[in-house]
């Protein structure tokens, strides 16, 4: 889905998308530090029988969900979905 949303921006402002990845990326790598201030995302984890967190990224409508877990000092990234979609099966 971020890809679907990345090319969707481009064709009307790669500026825009440009903005969009960037982003993404950097709070892709805020993951880094103190990970578990986001929430335990409980559909989520129930299904993937491990914890996994969420941190929102984005705004309105185009909010997207960052599903990652934490082992350690290891932070892994799972899933990065948009809001709407309903929870992981």
């Amino acid at each position: 889905m971020p890809s679907s949303n990345f090319h969707f921006l481009a064709d009307r402002s790669p500026a825009a998308a440009a903005r969009w990845y960037t982003g993404l990326e950097k709070a892709i790598a805020r993951l880094g530090k103190m990970p578990e201030r986001h929430p335990v995302a409980e559909d989520e984890s129930e299904q993937a029988g491990i914890p996994l967190r969420q941190m929102l990224y984005g705004r309105r409508p185009g909010i997207f969900r960052i599903l990652f877990s934490i082992e350690g000092d290891t932070v892994t990234l799972h899933f990065i979905r948009h809001s709407a979609q309903g929870p992981i099966e």
